[in-house]
């Protein structure tokens, strides 16, 4: 018997994959088959890759097993190069990591984690994103992080970022100690001396991008 929380929401899964059998039955050539397949994968992403859409959809008999391996086959072979990229380190279910990224500040993060699945998905306007589900440390429950137009290091184990690799303290008295970044928010070497300071990651995605009127280089 299907669990509540799947059951629950059995119109909702229904209405996809009527949805999915109505567009493709549509198509009459392979380009507009393409087409079809590449407008649904868009428009339910998260739903076709989620561990209980694809339980719902088997054991109620609304979809056979091929019909959903050939939307996330699709999918993944259409997928942008950071999500094919973090597809491609394999990272483990129960496996502890540490993400190495910068803050929505432009600073670094060491994040550690325990990790439980990732997912294809788009954010906004960026289609080339990911989300990592995951239990943080020090959390009780589960995360939802989602990454996109970013570079990011990943190692296995939980680790420290050592502040001096990018603050450099300004004073110090008995009760406190100032620190002063190193670099302006996003620049390079905050992810770059982050990443020199803790050794070698498993996976490394560096996304920088260029200002055209000073060649300045963000990460």
């Amino acid at each position: 018997m299907l669990p509540l929380y799947i059951t629950s929401q059995g119109e909702f899964y229904n209405h996809i994959a009527n949805e999915y059998f109505t567009t493709i039955a549509a198509a009459h050539t392979a380009t507009e088959y393409a087409a079809a397949m590449n407008q649904i994968c868009r428009k339910w992403m998260r739903e076709f890759t989620d561990d209980n859409v694809l339980a719902y959809y088997l054991e109620s008999g609304e979809m056979e097993l091929n019909d959903i391996e050939t939307i996330r086959q699709y999918y993944i072979s259409h997928a942008g190069p950071f999500q094919k990229a973090v597809l491609g380190a394999n990272l483990k279910d129960g496996q502890e990591y540490t993400l190495v990224y910068l803050s929505e500040f432009g600073y670094p993060i060491a994040d550690k984690i325990t990790f439980k699945s990732v997912t294809l998905c788009q954010y906004a306007q960026y289609t080339d994103a990911v989300k990592i589900t995951c239990r943080r440390s020090r959390k009780r429950s589960d995360s939802a992080l989602c990454f996109y137009d970013c570079s990011i290091a990943i190692y296995e184990g939980w680790h420290d970022l050592d502040k001096s690799a990018t603050f450099e303290k300004v004073s110090k008295s008995e009760t406190v100690t100032i620190w002063k970044s190193k670099y302006s928010c996003f620049a390079v070497g905050n992810f770059e001396d982050s990443i020199k300071s803790m050794g070698t990651p498993i996976f490394k995605y560096c996304n920088y991008k260029v200002r055209e009127s000073d060649g300045k280089i963000f990460a």
